[in-house]
């Protein structure tokens, strides 16, 4: 037998070659695609977080550019038609505008609230003084339940 024949007789991998090359491989991508896919819910659930967060400044700047007497319901009588203009009667009766739907979550403003702040050293003269509080709530794909509170004070402008 030549040595070139010989060469060519052992020159290829056996079967447990191969599968200690597999479980080699293995052992090294089984812990770096479980990273992958955990630091892709983390991408995920902070991108969900942020959309709620963005849904909240966009409530706030509404706020801050309504006229101040038309922030609270309680402005105005019970009856009056005003009443449905306000800032408040529309969070907490308009679905429309209480519910974004973003990335097949649905964002929900809930336990909307406007509390004016009297001044304490003369409680005749109006409040120039608003505090805003609501929460945005939203499941996603997780399936756990999220709630995202929100808060800031509104001043009459001059």
């Amino acid at each position: 037998m030549t040595p070139r024949k010989k060469m060519m007789k052992y020159s290829g991998m056996t079967m447990v070659e191969i599968m200690v090359g597999v479980i080699i491989m293995a052992l090294v991508l089984i812990p770096s695609l479980n990273v992958i896919i955990n630091q892709t819910q983390t991408v995920s659930s902070t991108r969900d977080h942020l959309l709620a967060t963005f849904m909240g400044q966009k409530i706030i700047e509404i706020a801050r550019t309504c006229r101040f007497e038309y922030l609270a319901q309680d402005h105005f009588p019970a009856t009056s038609s005003e009443r449905l203009k306000s800032l408040e009667y529309i969070m907490k009766n308009d679905p429309v505008k209480r519910v974004e739907r973003i990335n097949d979550i649905d964002y929900r403003v809930v336990d909307f609230k406007i509390t004016e702040v009297k001044n304490k050293n003369d409680l005749t003269q109006p409040s120039t003084l608003a505090l805003l509080s609501f929460a945005i709530e939203y499941t996603p794909k997780d399936g756990k339940n999220h709630r995202l509170d929100i808060s800031t004070a509104i001043a009459q402008q001059e």
